[in-house]
């Protein structure tokens, strides 16, 4: 059977489409743009080989991070912009109540203010290496405006970078877990500083507590390749990479 809305139903649906059109409109119109980087001249090559791997080759260690950003965004703009988005506390207008979850912890952490405040005490080359990766991504999006998710979210720039850095440094430590814990109103994770237990002891844990990272399946890997077994010679180190399959972190 059909049903016909009345005054009051297509009342609602107007009002739904209202709310929708305000959201999509008044988000870009609070949001600020960043400072591009100064302009500068970046003596890049990127050579991709048989099976699609990216090969960076610049004068300087900034030109190669440069060509790393932009090849990363050839490969996954999508993820990238998420990540940007988390920087600049934009994240829940792409993923929506997950996103804002993202956005309170951002504010939770200080993390653009950490980045205020010392930003400029780093060293001179580690600014350079954080500036040429956003450029890298300035140029991916000017030459891609169509694959942009969001109004506003370029150009960014070292500071970008950095708040990115200080935003995902304490889930590294268990962070998630607190604040898990504190949004269902569940026990704190135990805290594992100080001696270690032997290795044959169970973890100890409070009944209902949320189960330690130690016991998760998250985990890093680290390998090495000696000269000998290169075919230029040189040693390979690769140490916790950290690269799952899919999300913000891969």
């Amino acid at each position: 059977m059909r049903r016909i809305l009345g005054l009051g139903g297509w009342s609602l649906v107007a009002l739904l489409i209202a709310v929708a059109i305000g959201l999509a409109v008044w988000e870009p119109l609070v949001a600020t743009s960043a400072e591009a980087p100064k302009p500068h001249r970046y003596d890049t090559r990127i050579v991709r080989d048989t099976y699609g791997v990216p090969h960076i080759f610049g004068t300087t260690d900034a030109d190669v991070a440069y060509g790393i950003a932009y090849a990363h965004a050839e490969d996954d703009f999508e993820t990238l912009q998420q990540v940007v988005a988390m920087t600049r506390g934009r994240f829940g207008a792409i993923a929506g109540a997950d996103g804002a979850g993202v956005d309170f912890a951002l504010h939770f952490v200080g993390a653009r203010e950490t980045v205020d405040r010392d930003y400029m005490k780093q060293p001179a080359d580690v600014r350079a290496l954080l500036d040429a990766y956003a450029a890298g991504l300035n140029h991916y999006a000017d030459q891609h405006p169509d694959e942009v998710a969001l109004k506003k979210l370029f150009p960014v720039n070292g500071r970008d970078i950095a708040t990115g850095f200080v935003l995902r440094s304490p889930f590294f430590f268990g962070l998630d877990a607190v604040l898990g814990a504190l949004a269902k109103d569940a026990p704190l994770p135990p805290q594992t500083a100080g001696p270690k237990p032997d290795a044959d002891d169970p973890p100890a844990l409070a009944p209902g507590s949320p189960e330690p990272r130690a016991t998760t399946e998250n985990g890093s890997n680290a390998f090495a390749v000696a000269p000998k077994r290169s075919a230029d010679g040189f040693t390979r180190l690769i140490s916790n990479s950290h690269q799952p399959w899919r999300g913000s972190v891969a």
